[in-house]
């Protein structure tokens, strides 16, 4: 017969083999990862007094976070055990020998790894942030009953105090500093006479310290008056952990709504560096689907008839281990400054693809 009619066929059946061990190896990771999460809060969760509703609810809310994490190395160890199974049963020799490449092998599996890192993004903005979000607040709020007393939304913070209201553009709680920090003081007759605005303000352990403040002050005739304070000037009675209930880690943010942070940010004279970054990763971070599938189809191909199980998850568990390192370095550089923020999110998928690239060239 006819390769017409070869190729569709095995197209399918390689399809079928990845999805079962897909399905199998996302399941089994997701269960070993909760595991493991749910152990290491449990002491948290005994101490808070959180009831199961609540537990239950927390880990339910994270599954889509954690399937983002764990689907790339699932690709991988998926890859390699169905692959891996027809190597043992010497059906890939038999495809081999009736001249399927090993290029034609992996045509459909790359595609529906690029279905998957597709369907990823698709995830990561619609169905991610919203129950990220959620998770937070659940584990900040209701189990660890950390409170705010103001409002948040997606831009900024905004909370009152005595005949003043302040505004925050910002709060990042990996550095305990503030961005865009104003405000507003009123006087008897509710009317504004004095703005103080800071660019950013640091926790140092006793206090903030803030940078770059100045003050407006409103006269009764209309006529404004800018001027430079010291640091002192502006004052903070909260202290970080009033503001963890609020805090938004990026993967609350869809793609969108980062955007434009960064762009509101930028505008308003405030480091971006680090939300760049994050921007960038979540449009690399689906792509790893991919570039796992280039390394594991043609080191699957040379599986030979005694490898297992466990070779292949060891093996996937190894090239994964090697690529979250080499982001995280990557990440940290593009956090630093050193690299630019689309370098750093991209250059692990470049040099693992460029790895795989090579294994397909060897292997043909």
């Amino acid at each position: 017969m006819d390769g017409a009619f070869w190729l569709p066929t095995i197209a399918r059946y390689l399809l079928r083999e990845f999805g079962r061990s897909f399905a199998l190896c996302l399941g089994a990771f997701l269960g070993l990862y909760l595991c493991v999460d749910f152990f290491e809060r449990f002491p948290g969760f005994l101490s808070h007094g959180a009831p199961t509703r609540l537990i239950v609810l927390y880990f339910v809310m994270k599954i889509p976070l954690i399937v983002t994490q764990m689907t790339p190395v699932a690709v991988l160890a998926s890859m390699l055990l169905s692959l891996g199974g027809l190597a043992r049963r010497s059906e890939l020799m038999a495809m081999r020998s009736c001249g399927v490449s090993i290029w034609q092998i992996g045509t459909p599996l790359l595609g529906a790894c690029l279905a998957i890192s597709l369907l990823s993004i698709g995830w990561n903005e619609y169905v991610v942030p919203a129950a990220s979000m959620r998770a937070h607040q659940i584990d900040r709020v209701q189990i660890k009953n950390k409170s705010f007393r103001g409002h948040f939304n997606e831009s900024e913070i905004w909370y009152q105090g005595e005949g003043s209201f302040t505004n925050i553009d910002r709060f990042d709680a990996n550095r305990n500093e503030i961005y865009g920090l104003r405000r507003y003081e009123f006087d008897d007759d509710f009317e504004l006479r004095r703005m103080v605005e800071a660019r950013v303000a640091r926790w140092t352990g006793n206090g903030w310290e803030t940078r770059d403040v100045r003050e407006m002050r409103f006269g009764e005739d209309g006529t404004l008056s800018t001027s430079p304070l010291p640091p002192s000037a502006l004052r903070l009675e909260e202290t970080p952990e009033d503001f963890t209930a609020v805090h938004r880690e990026a993967e609350d943010l869809s793609y969108q709504s980062l955007a434009r942070e960064i762009e509101d940010l930028r505008r308003k004279g405030i480091d971006t560096t680090d939300a760049r970054v994050d921007l960038w990763l979540k449009l690399a971070v689906p792509f790893t689907s991919i570039v796992m599938a280039c390394i594991a189809v043609p080191l699957a191909s040379r599986h030979n008839r005694g490898s297992g199980v466990a070779a292949s998850v060891g093996t996937a568990l190894v090239v994964g281990f090697g690529y979250w390192v080499v982001l995280a370095l990557t990440t940290s550089l593009g956090r630093a400054g050193v690299l630019p923020p689309l370098l750093a999110a991209w250059t692990a998928n470049l040099i693992f693809g460029a790895i795989g690239l090579i294994f397909f060239l060897s292997a043909d």
